[in-house]
């Protein structure tokens, strides 16, 4: 009798051996698939060391020892290009960047508040005042007649080219920093030049600058429809052949997570131009409702009856508008479909657009409440800025 109850107890010890054991590896199995499911769900964003450097460099600012450019930036070319970028660009900063940078915190912050795309027609290779009165945005559509060129390649320009390289540089964003807009004449020259491809290198510049890293570059085409696809390799064209090419730029805060990106394309879009180009009137089509749009320094083309295409996508499509009087005339504000906000003083054009004087937009100024804007945006000195907002 008493060996039948030991013998029962030694098996139900050994059960509860193995159920207590069981348990422990089932709790240990457990806490592993926790672990895991943490690495997986776990984003680790890659930004592209390569082209964050290649950005890096060209904005003047120092890379690591490890980087490719290291060597290069080392030398007495890139040096003197460091020193006298900062000083530009601390000009820039304390003349005109800070001031937008609170304009729009007390001005337009409803139009950055869940910003998805800022549409800028003409904008050109202009990403930093873009970005500057409109941070908050997750995709910058811009597009000019400049070929979007090629992610400068330094294994191709010999060191004593150096300094010219960086002078060419400095020399066509010199007008962007000074005047807060590009000459497209001047543009056409610098931009594809022997030493500087397209607007992709000043693009990448003004990235970096603004205090980004890249993610992604990738080469696109806008196809029979519309639609964005990504092509293999980046073509150095120019003039018509370059239109409905460019770049998709995905770039990131330092520290932040979130990832933006740039889709830039050269295209002519007056009427005319589109009419033959399928392809890029339909990309406006598909564009998504509800965009802020930003217009500057336009050469009053949208005042013109060639290029109603491109001024009705802007009114249909955006639910904001920021421009100065080069945008979109002030006859075509309907008052019945927006609320418009009046900034600075109009004076008219400058000489060399003196026929597109707007008597309208000068009465407007004369009766309207008119707010001070302390900064240059647009031709000449005096800033005319216009918010219009979609009732």
């Amino acid at each position: 009798m008493i060996k039948r109850i030991s013998f029962s107890v030694v098996i139900i010890l050994v059960a509860c051996l193995i159920i207590s054991c069981g348990g422990n590896k089932k709790k240990e199995t457990s806490e592993e698939t926790t672990d895991t499911l943490k690495s997986v769900n776990k984003i680790e964003i890659q930004t592209n060391k390569k082209y964050t450097d290649i950005a890096k460099f060209v904005s003047g600012m120092p890379v690591d020892e490890k980087s490719e450019l290291y060597e290069l930036s080392q030398t007495a070319s890139f040096k003197t290009y460091v020193s006298s970028s900062d000083s530009s660009w601390a000009r820039f900063e304390k003349k005109r960047l800070a001031k937008m940078r609170t304009w729009a915190g007390e001005e337009i912050s409803d139009l950055n508040k869940d910003l998805k795309t800022l549409f800028y027609p003409f904008s050109g290779p202009d990403f930093v005042h873009a970005y500057t009165l409109f941070p908050k945005a997750t995709t910058y559509i811009m597009f000019g007649l400049e070929p979007v060129g090629n992610i400068p390649d330094f294994n191709k320009i010999p060191k004593e080219k150096l300094g010219d390289f960086f002078s060419a540089l400095n020399y066509s964003i010199e007008d962007a920093l000074s005047l807060s807009f590009f000459k497209t004449i001047d543009m056409s020259k610098e931009l594809n030049s022997e030493l500087i491809s397209g607007a992709l290198p000043v693009i990448l510049l003004f990235v970096a600058r603004t205090g980004h890293e890249i993610v992604d570059i990738k080469p696109i085409d806008l196809d029979k429809n519309g639609k964005i696809k990504v092509i293999d390799s980046f073509l150095n064209l120019k003039s018509e052949a370059s239109y409905n090419k460019g770049a998709e730029i995905t770039f990131i805060q330092t520290g932040d997570s979130i990832i933006r990106k740039i889709i830039y394309f050269s295209a002519n879009v007056a009427d005319g131009g589109l009419k033959l180009n399928l392809n890029c009137e339909n990309y406006f089509k598909n564009m998504e409702e509800n965009v802020v749009t930003m217009v500057k320094s336009a050469t009053y083309l949208m005042h013109k009856g060639h290029f109603s295409i491109i001024r009705n996508t802007v009114l249909s499509k955006s639910k904001s508008i920021l421009q100065d009087d080069s945008g979109i005339a002030y006859k075509f504000f309907d008052s019945a479909k927006w609320n418009i906000q009046l900034y600075g003083e109009y004076k008219g054009p400058i000489a060399l657009f003196a026929n597109h004087f707007e008597t309208d937009l000068q009465q407007a100024y004369a009766k309207l409440n008119i707010k001070p804007v302390s900064f240059q945006y647009g031709y000449g000195s005096h800033s005319v800025v216009l918010v219009a907002r979609k009732k």
